[in-house]
């Protein structure tokens, strides 16, 4: 229901209240400290959104403490991984998605997420989803390793990704990415509605 009213609300909105609005949304568990990163495809139904983003960038970054790498853009998309340098980082750094890096050809030992970044949006660019790229998003190895051998078959659960693993942990972090989501709809409505009364007053 909440999420019905936000894009109602999306609809009447200019393309950079659009991209906006929906990083604060999808990106909210990455911005309050649950989730290491968030990959984000941007696209409007006739609109080239690519142009609105650049003057977007920086100022979101500065006010959410956030960084944006492009994975691709086409026409009418924009595929973004919104993270942080440090969480990120340990993610990847962590001893299952290290040794599982290292056995798709990624280089190790870097002390910035910066190379990894450089690296699997490379892989992007080939036109091939790199599926590793669920560790950059903070997803247990085992299940980012599931998925890939079993081709996104025979899962245990899915939600916000397909759980191979442990199911109870990761219930625990679905409540925790919608709990996050649903905080950040309900302020930006909130604000939008003060908004509107403001200009009608």
């Amino acid at each position: 229901m909440l999420l019905r009213r936000f894009m109602t609300y999306l609809e009447t909105q200019d393309d950079a209240i659009f991209v906006e609005s929906m990083i604060r949304c999808f990106a909210a568990p990455v911005t309050c400290g649950v989730k290491c990163g968030s990959l984000l495809n941007l696209r409007r139904k006739g609109r080239d959104l690519r142009s609105s983003w650049p003057s977007l960038k920086d100022a979101m970054g500065r006010e959410l403490s956030l960084k944006f790498a492009e994975m691709s853009s086409g026409c009418q998309s924009l595929l973004l991984l919104v993270y942080r340098d440090a969480p990120l980082l340990e993610a990847i750094s962590s001893r299952g998605a290290r040794e599982m890096l290292l056995e798709y050809g990624y280089e190790d030992g870097f002390c910035s997420p910066d190379p990894y970044i450089m690296e699997v949006a490379r892989r992007f660019s080939t036109g091939v989803i790199p599926h590793e790229v669920g560790l950059f998003l903070g997803y247990p190895h085992e299940d980012v390793r599931g998925f890939i051998e079993n081709g996104g078959r025979d899962s245990k659960l899915s939600g916000y990704w397909k759980v191979y693993g442990d199911v109870v942990g990761a219930l625990k972090k679905f409540e925790e990415f919608k709990k996050a989501e649903a905080e950040s709809l309900a302020a930006m409505l909130e604000g939008a509605a003060r908004m509107s009364q403001a200009e009608a007053a």
